[in-house]
C-alpha cells in the first residue's frame, strides 16, 4: 500500500522529504528513465508532475495535493496490475467488420463488463452490439462508426484497465444539503449504484440541517466546504474568505464529526489556476485544496435538471476533454436534479464511463 502524503508535493507545495520521496518512488515506477531521487523537490520532479498530469488535466500545475486528483491518478496508475488473460480479437468486430464468432463473443463479453444491462451474447454481430460500440465511441470519436479493429483506437479505448472507455466521472453536489427531500433522493438513487460522490455544503444549511449533512457522512459520501453564506470569495478580504471558509468547517465538524479536505469557491470565483491570491491563502491555512469542476451539467438554468434539454451540451463538454481520464461532474441539490439522476447515471454509462471514488 502506498504511504499517503502530509502536504502537497511540487510547485508552491509544502514538499517535505518523505513526501518528495514517496513521489518521486511513484513516478519512478511510470518512467523509463527514472529520476534521481532526492529529498528536495527538483525542477525536473516538477517537470514530471507536470508532464503526467498532461493525461488529465487542461492546466498542470506541477503540484500533487493531499487526497487530490492528481495524487488519485498517481496511486492508482503506479499500483494498477497489467490487464492479463485478454484474449484478442484476429479481426475487425462490428459494423463491416469481418465479425468471427471467436472475436465477437470476446467483444461481448468485454462490453458486459462495463454495461448495467449486459448485451445477450451471441456468435453473430447483432445491432444491438454495433450500437453498444458506437456510444463508446461518441465519447473519443466524431463520426462513430460502429467498428472495432485490431488494435485500433476503440480497441485500446475498451481495453484500457479502468473498464470502458478507461475514463472515470467524479460525481458532485454543490449548495446542499437543503433541500433535504432533494437530497435524499439523490443518496437514494447514488446507493441503488453503489456510487459515491462529494457534497459541496453550505455552512447556514448544515446548521439548518446538521442531521442530514450527518446522513452524506454515513452514507461513505464526502462532504466538502462551499463557503458558509455563497458569497463570491474572490471579492471578498482575506479576513472575510477566513470567516466563511472555517466557521463552515466548523459547522461541518459539529454536525458529522468529519473535517472537509477541499473547498469549491461558490460560482467557482478564484477557483481556476492562478488561484485568487486570499482564497489560495486561506485554504493552505485550513489544510484545503481548491477543486472547481471539468464538467457544468447547468442543472440549475431553465429547463432545471439533467433531462434530454441538457445532454447535448454535456456531452460536448466531454469530448472537449478527451485526454482526462477522470473527470469531475458538477450538479447541485435539486428537486428537478434528483428526479433526472438515475437517466444520467444511465447515460454516462453507456457513453462509457465508471465511476471513481472521492
Amino acid at each position: 500500500m502506498t504511504d499517503a502524503l502530509t502536504g502537497s508535493v511540487g510547485a508552491n507545495g509544502t514538499n517535505r522529504p518523505d513526501d518528495i520521496r514517496t513521489v518521486y518512488a511513484l513516478l519512478n515506477t511510470l518512467l523509463s528513465v527514472p529520476l534521481k531521487v532526492s529529498d528536495t523537490c527538483s525542477a525536473e520532479l516538477i517537470r514530471g508532475i507536470r508532464d503526467f498530469q498532461q493525461g488529465f488535466l487542461s492546466r498542470p500545475d506541477g503540484r500533487i495535493d493531499v487526497g487530490g486528483r492528481t495524487w488519485r491518478e498517481l496511486t492508482a496508475a503506479a499500483e494498477r496490475p497489467e490487464r492479463e488473460g485478454m484474449e484478442e480479437i484476429s479481426g475487425s468486430v462490428g459494423q463491416g467488420g469481418r465479425n468471427r464468432p471467436q472475436d465477437v463473443r470476446v467483444v461481448y463479453a468485454l462490453f458486459n463488463e462495463i454495461l448495467s444491462r449486459p448485451l445477450e451474447v451471441s456468435d453473430q454481430c447483432t445491432d444491438e452490439l454495433i450500437q453498444a460500440i458506437k456510444d463508446v465511441q461518441k465519447m473519443f470519436m466524431s463520426r462513430p462508426d460502429g467498428r472495432i479493429d485490431v488494435d485500433g483506437r476503440t480497441w485500446r479505448r475498451l481495453t484500457t484497465p479502468a473498464g470502458g472507455t478507461g475514463k472515470a466521472v467524479l460525481l458532485s453536489f454543490d449548495d446542499g444539503p437543503a433541500p433535504t427531500g432533494s437530497l435524499h433522493s439523490i443518496l437514494d438513487t447514488l446507493d441503488r449504484y453503489g456510487i459515491k460522490a462529494e457534497f459541496y455544503v453550505l455552512g447556514q444549511e448544515v446548521d439548518s440541517s446538521p442531521s442530514a449533512v450527518q446522513e452524506i457522512a454515513d452514507r461513505g459520501h464526502r462532504v466538502q466546504n462551499h463557503s458558509y453564506t455563497h458569497p463570491n470569495l474572490a471579492g471578498l478580504s482575506r479576513s472575510a474568505v477566513r470567516k466563511e471558509l472555517k466557521k463552515t468547517q466548523e459547522s461541518i465538524q459539529r454536525a458529522a464529526g468529519v473535517t472537509p479536505t477541499k473547498i469549491r469557491p461558490p460560482y467557482g470565483a478564484g477557483g481556476w489556476s492562478p488561484y485568487d491570491r486570499e482564497l489560495a491563502a486561506v485554504a493552505r491555512e485550513l489544510s484545503l485544496s481548491i477543486q472547481n469542476w471539468d464538467i457544468d451539467t447547468e442543472d440549475w438554468k431553465s429547463p432545471k435538471g439533467l433531462g434530454p434539454g441538457k445532454l447535448a451540451m454535456i456531452e460536448r463538454q466531454f469530448s472537449q476533454r478527451q485526454n482526462q481520464t477522470e473527470l469531475n461532474v458538477l450538479m447541485h441539490v435539486l428537486q428537478d436534479t434528483a428526479e433526472d439522476l438515475n437517466d444520467f447515471i444511465e447515460q454516462l454509462k453507456q457513453w462509457g464511463f465508471s465511476f471513481a471514488r472521492p
